[in-house]
């Protein structure tokens, strides 16, 4: 028998589309935000300064780890808006790979998903 989570979801009532698709706006707003408060850290570290090469080479490190944490926030800044793009389309909600409903408690919590759990759950024990 499968877990309750597992079960096939319900469609989305309008009031929760309409929760969803604020929860959306917000995330996007978020990430927008944060994009522009790490765009100064973002800039090539000036070699020529008198720093100790320690120290040029941990503000490198530093910057290593903020430019790949930009990229994970632009890729999700992305799929927020395909997200919000599919709302406006009327297909948000649904799996990409099953087609059926995501469910309302997975959208709360990741509202720019893609997949249902089941099929999420199988696409990560592939990798």
């Amino acid at each position: 028998m499968q877990p309750d989570y597992l079960l096939m979801a319900d469609e989305l009532s309008e009031l929760q589309i309409q929760s969803l698709g604020l929860a959306l706006e917000t995330l996007e707003e978020d990430l927008i935000e944060l994009l522009a408060a790490t765009e100064e850290g973002a800039k090539p570290v000036d070699l020529r300064t008198n720093k100790g090469r320690l120290s040029r080479m941990d503000e490198m490190h530093n910057q290593s780890i903020l430019l790949a944490n930009r990229t994970l926030t632009e890729n999700r800044l992305r799929e927020t808006r395909r997200a919000r793009a599919r709302l406006a389309a009327g297909d948000f909600g649904y799996c990409l790979d099953c087609g059926e409903p995501v469910g309302f408690a997975r959208l709360q919590a990741y509202p720019d998903t893609l997949r249902c759990l089941a099929c999420q759950s199988a696409e990560e024990s592939q990798d």
